[in-house]
This record gives structure tokens, C-alpha cells and sequence, in this order.
């Protein structure tokens, strides 16, 4: 890509920040003794002060050891960050101990949430809803009699894997308490920073629910403004990312934008008066870090507010910072400060959204000549919309199997929606100490806030507004970045060579598609899913699946997608089919080599007679019964129980196959079970 300015490989920040990244990575993957990494840190950096001593007219022929130099020590320094970022979580022992509220709390289900800090590291809290836990605030000094269960991984193939996640948090235990397994033994005094911040949030919220209309609108209005999801709708919030608008309702450079748009506007003043003009930038960059703060300082803001801090303070200096050298510099900060936010899928969304819209949206933009201005806006506006989703594809694909169709109209018409609700709400609070006025705009505000949640709800019920179950593996993500830059980098530089490139490595894609494609049409399997309190099987064979279980289930969309649909995209067979070789004769599923039987409470153990073999027994339904008792009707080495049968009763079967030597399996405390047919 050529620029008016220098290269982007000779941007400071950009070398640096790509040797961090590459350091963390190699700390991630390959094991690397500390000791011989910290010498080969104080060698380089021996090196390059060697090269700094070296004669003027030897310098420039040697320059390479310098660059080389300063490479390694950044690499150095990702591995190590990384060490000191990833020890391993403390053992909490088996006796009570306590705990320390850090955040208030918030419903999560038919539970209460919060975060409580430890000598054994933050754990995170669920408690049951009761007088008891509706008092506790944060500082309050818990004694826990419970020992907190290890936050496990991924409950069903391909679902979201919230340990792997929890742990770029340093979160490692959760631990789910009734009313007598704690009990409050004095309260802490809050730092003065987080206690501010705390009633700042309430007070906001506060004003929000007097003078917003409607539970749903209440809650986009709380994301919108200081990004507070805990009352969010879960279809809503699924029509949001069916659409591909999720971004709003989730704070980003693009609140930050509007609020740096509105500052600059408000300022502007000042900046001609030569004595207060400091003020300006001082003002802008205080509201801006407040404002990161209020909203729990995510990666996506945190981010831009580093990004804007480079802007502003370059400005100051009439200095304009590369964008990518500031994008750049950012990255850098939040990776010195906490290196596992580089596998976090909003740090990467939100980096490869920004570095589109900077590459893209100038060339798109002049794809087309418009001259009237009204016309240029709207046009300006899409091409940064489909910059945008250039280089966050192929991230989409791989974590979310999905893609918004109707991305262009839900953005067109959410995008400056969402700007004004914005500032409206900004207004309101100002104004919130004058009911008329507050009621005014409250009046105002919701009535956006409704025509914005129904054009996306509306949206979302087109049947061709999301293409889903896409299924790439991480080395199609890296080809399909390799094509998107090559093929730019040829169109903008006008080489052929660079395309055809492009042209291989789609080639190559669509090979690995077609193998597993071929692959996944050879499968026969049964799969007994993770679903709280629901029985839930299917039956996979090639591309098709069959479904066994709870009815219910079909009811609850939310359901079939959070814990079904993961899986049947990771095996491609996203078609059901009612019929198939599998035969189904409740209690028994038949295959070709496999025989299975299901227990439900229906079931009548009486009309049986004999000890009929089996390959696998599912106990479902919560029955009355002992693992004894089936092994005196049948001959079987493998049992699995589901998430439908109680805890308790879990552990009862559990240790009576244990006293028979069966192997059992609890899909509560393993997650799902997968058997080939």
C-alpha cells in the first residue's frame, strides 16, 4: 500500500508492537526457558548500545544490527510479559475462607453475579436470589463454607469455551452459594476511584430508568451510553448480532468518536484563547478517560482512548500521528499491560475493524463521483460499512459460523440512530435536575430507541438476513487474510502477480473445504449434549442430524443456538433428517455396530427379562433407579448420565459405578459425550 508519508513497516510503533505480538505468541506456543530468555534480552540490548558507540560513517552500512536488535529485545519482552501473566492459579484448600466483593451485583438467570477478590485470585460469585444476598455490596467480607469449583472448558465441541476466555481475566474458580454456605463478617473500605466510579454508573442508570419508557429500550439506552448489558434482552441482543450492528449496544471507538466529535465542537472556543488554550486538550483527553473508565475500560475503548490521547496530544504539538503508527501504539500499551488480551475476540475485532476503515474506506470511497453532498454522506457512510466488514470477515466466520447479510441497511440505518440516542442521552443527563425538560427528551430518546429495536428486530426476521453454520478452521482465517492482503496490495498497487497469489491461497481454501466437506459425509456418531436440566441427543450422520430428546427444546430458539447449533456446524451437518439408518425403538437406538439404550422415567424395567448386552447406557428424566439393579437386566461397560437428572443423584450413581467398576461419564461435570456409531 503506498501513502503520502513513509512506509508502514517504517512506523516505530508498528516494528515494535509486531515483535511484541510475536513474542507473546512464541511465549503462548513454545516452552522457553525465562533464564535464557532474559540473557538473550541483555545481549540484544548489549548489541545495540555496542551499535550506538560504533563510528557515524560505520553506522549506516550496520544499520540492520540495530533494527535487529531492538526486534529481539521486544521479543524477549512479549515472552516474558506473557510469563509473568500466566502463572498458574492457587489451590484453594478444603476449608472456609474469605472473600471480598468487588463489583455490585447483577442478575445473571435466576441467580445473582459478582466478582469477589481472594488470596487465591478473583473468583466469580453466583448467588441465590434471597433477603440475605439482595444486601450485599461491594466491600463486603464474605467467609465462604463452600470450596469453589475450576471454571471448566468448553461443554459442547465447538461451543464457546469460557475457560479459555476466563483465563485472559486471570479468572480461574466460580462458585454457585446458598444461603448458609456464607455468611458477611464485616465490610471494607472501597478504593475512592472504584467507589466514585460506582455511584457515577448508578446515578446514570438511575436517570435512565425515570426517564426511559420500556424495558427493552431501557436496556439498549444503558449499553449505548456506559455499556451495561446485565438487562439486556437475549433475543434482542441476538437480533442485534443477527443484523451486524452487535457493535453499538457494544462500546467501541465509535462512541468514543462521537463523544471526541461533540467535545471538539464544545471546545472549540478555547482553542483560539492563547493563555487557556492547554485547557482544551486537558478537557477532552479528562472526559474521554472518564468516560473509558464509567464503561469497565474494555479492550475495543480502551483502545481508542489511547488512540484519541495520541491524536489530541499530537495536535497540541501541530503534529498529525500516522494512524497506523497510533493504532499501533495502543496495542502496545494494552498488550505491555495485560498480553492475553491479544486472544481476546473483541481486542482482535475491534483492531481489524479500525485498520479496514483506515486501508478501505478512501478507495471505496472514490469508486463512485457524487457530487451532491447529501448523496456523498450516505455513500461515505457505506463505504465504511463495507470496509469495515473487509477485514473482520474472516474473524467472524471463525468464531461466530455467520454472516449478516443485511449488514449495509441495519448499519445505514442503526449507525446514526444510534449517534443521536447517544447525544440525546448525554443531554438528558445534563439537563436530568429540570424534570420538564428531562421528561422532554426522555419522551424523545425512547421513541428512537423503540424505531431503532424494531428496525433491527424486523430486520433479523428476514429469512435471508444471516447466512449461518459457515465452518473455517484457523489456517482457512489466516489464508483468508493472506488473500485480503495480497489481493489489496496488488489492486492498489497495480501488480498482477500479487492477485494470482490471492487466487492460490482461495484455491487452497476452497481444497480444505472440500476435504472436510468429504470427510464430515463419511461421519456416523451419537452426541449426548451439555443443555442445563434438559435431555438433548442427536444422532449424526454425513451431513444430516436426527434429534432425540426433550421436545421442549424446540420451543426455545435461544437454546438450539447457544448449545445445539456450535456443535452441528463443527461436524458441517446442519440439515436434519427425520430418517435414518440409525434405528430408533425406545428404549434402544440401533445402529450397525452399536446398540444403546436410554433410560427415562417411562421406562418399565419390568416387561424386561434376560441381561440384554449393550454398548452404552444414558440414564435421562431423573428415573428411580440403581446401577445394581441395570446390571442385573443388562451387560453394559459404559454409563452416561445427563443434564436432566439432579446433582445429588449424579453423585449417588457415580460412586455406585465406581464400587462396580463401570466407567461412567456426568455430562454436568464433563460436558458432552460423543460416541462413533
Amino acid at each position: 500500500m503506498v501513502f503520502n508519508s513513509l512506509p508502514w513497516f517504517k512506523h516505530p510503533f508498528i516494528r515494535i508492537t509486531l515483535a511484541l505480538i510475536a513474542g507473546i505468541i512464541a511465549g503462548a506456543y513454545f516452552t522457553l526457558p525465562i533464564g535464557w530468555v532474559c540473557i538473550v534480552c541483555g545481549l540484544a540490548i548489549c548489541l545495540f548500545i555496542g551499535f550506538n558507540l560504533l563510528p557515524a560513517h560505520k553506522k549506516y552500512a550496520l544499520s540492520w544490527i540495530a533494527g535487529m536488535a531492538v526486534h529481539l529485545v521486544f521479543i524477549c519482552i512479549g515472552i516474558l510479559l506473557l510469563f509473568l501473566n500466566t502463572k498458574p492459579p492457587k489451590i484453594i484448600p478444603h476449608q472456609a475462607f474469605s472473600v471480598v466483593i468487588e463489583e455490585p451485583l447483577s442478575p445473571a438467570n435466576t441467580s445473582l453475579k459478582s466478582m469477589g477478590s481472594s488470596a487465591y485470585g478473583n473468583i466469580i460469585l453466583y448467588f441465590q436470589k434471597d433477603s440475605t444476598s439482595l444486601s450485599i455490596q461491594p466491600g463486603h467480607q464474605l467467609v465462604l463454607r463452600k470450596i469453589p469449583d475450576t471454571i471448566s472448558a468448553a461443554a459442547n465441541p465447538g461451543g464457546f469455551n469460557f475457560k479459555a476466555y476466563a483465563a485472559t481475566q486471570q479468572l480461574y474458580y466460580q462458585v454457585y452459594l446458598k444461603n448458609n454456605e456464607y455468611y458477611i463478617v464485616g465490610k471494607t473500605p472501597v478504593a475512592f476511584r472504584k467507589r466514585i466510579l460506582h455511584q457515577l454508573q448508578e446515578w446514570i442508570l438511575q436517570v435512565l430508568n425515570q426517564y426511559i419508557v420500556g424495558d427493552k429500550e431501557k436496556s439498549v439506552a444503558e449499553a449505548l451510553l456506559i455499556g451495561y448489558k446485565k438487562n439486556l434482552d437475549k433475543t434482542l441482543l441476538q437480533s442485534y448480532s443477527s443484523t451486524g450492528v452487535v457493535h453499538i449496544i457494544a462500546i467501541s471507538g465509535l462512541h468514543l468518536g462521537m463523544i471526541y466529535g461533540l467535545l471538539l465542537f464544545l471546545l472549540k472556543p478555547l482553542k483560539n484563547k492563547k493563555y487557556i488554550k492547554w485547557l482544551q486538550p486537558v478537557c477532552i483527553i479528562v472526559v474521554l478517560w472518564t468516560f473509558t473508565f464509567l464503561t469497565g475500560a474494555a479492550p475495543s475503548i480502551l483502545r481508542s482512548a489511547i488512540m484519541f490521547t495520541f491524536i489530541v496530544l499530537g495536535e497540541q504539538q501541530n503534529r498529525r500521528s500516522h494512524i497506523y503508527n497510533s493504532l499501533a501504539a495502543s496495542a502496545c500499551c494494552i498488550l505491555a499491560y495485560n498480553p492475553l488480551q491479544l486472544w481476546d475476540v473483541g481486542f482482535q475485532l475491534s483492531y481489524a475493524a479500525v485498520i479496514s476503515i483506515a486501508a478501505f474506506s478512501v478507495p471505496i470511497t472514490r469508486l463512485i463521483y457524487i457530487k451532491n453532498k447529501l448523496l456523498l454522506n450516505c455513500w461515505q457512510l457505506t463505504a465504511v460499512n463495507l470496509a469495515a466488514q473487509i477485514c473482520t470477515l474472516p474473524l467472524i466466520l471463525y468464531y461466530f459460523h455467520q454472516f449478516p447479510n443485511l449488514f449495509l441497511f441495519s448499519n445505514f440505518i442503526a449507525v446514526p440512530l444510534s449517534g443521536l440516542i447517544l447525544y440525546l442521552e448525554i443531554i438528558l443527563l445534563v439537563v436530568s435536575p429540570l424534570p420538564i425538560l428531562a421528561v422532554m427528551i426522555g419522551k424523545c430518546t425512547s421513541f428512537l430507541l423503540l424505531l431503532m429495536n424494531s428496525v433491527i428486530e424486523n430486520t433479523a426476521t428476514i429469512p435471508f438476513a444471516v447466512t449461518e453454520h459457515i465452518q473455517i478452521n484457523l489456517f482457512q482465517t489466516i489464508c483468508l487474510f493472506g488473500v485480503i492482503i495480497i489481493f489489496s496490495a496488488g489492486l492498489m498497487n497495480k501488480k498482477r502477480k500479487y492477485v494470482y497469489g490471492s487466487f492460490l491461497l482461495i484455491g487452497l481454501i476452497a481444497l480444505i473445504q472440500t476435504i472436510s466437506a468429504i470427510s464430515a459425509a463419511r461421519q456416523h456418531k451419537l452426541m449426548v449434549y451439555y443443555m442445563p436440566k434438559k435431555s438433548a441427543i442427536d444422532i449424526f450422520e454425513g451431513r444430516s442430524h436426527r434429534f432425540i430428546g426433550d421436545p421442549s427444546i424446540y420451543h426455545q430458539p435461544l437454546l438450539i443456538k447457544n448449545y445445539l447449533d456450535p456443535t452441528r456446524t463443527l461436524f458441517r451437518a446442519a440439515n436434519t433428517s427425520p430418517q435414518t439408518k440409525t434405528i430408533v425403538r425406545p428404549p434402544f437406538i440401533f445402529s450397525a455396530h452399536k446398540k444403546i439404550l436410554v433410560i427415562n422415567p417411562t421406562l418399565n424395567l419390568n416387561n424386561l427379562s434376560g441381561v440384554v448386552p449393550v454398548d452404552l447406557v444414558v440414564i435421562s428424566g431423573n428415573p428411580t433407579i440403581h446401577i445394581q439393579q441395570l446390571l442385573q437386566l443388562f451387560k453394559f461397560q459404559t454409563i452416561v448420565f445427563d443434564c436432566s437428572n439432579p446433582l445429588w443423584k449424579i453423585e449417588q450413581w457415580k460412586k455406585e459405578s465406581n464400587d462396580l467398576n463401570l466407567h461412567h461419564h456426568s455430562i454436568p461435570h464433563l460436558g458432552a459425550f460423543e460416541m462413533n456409531l
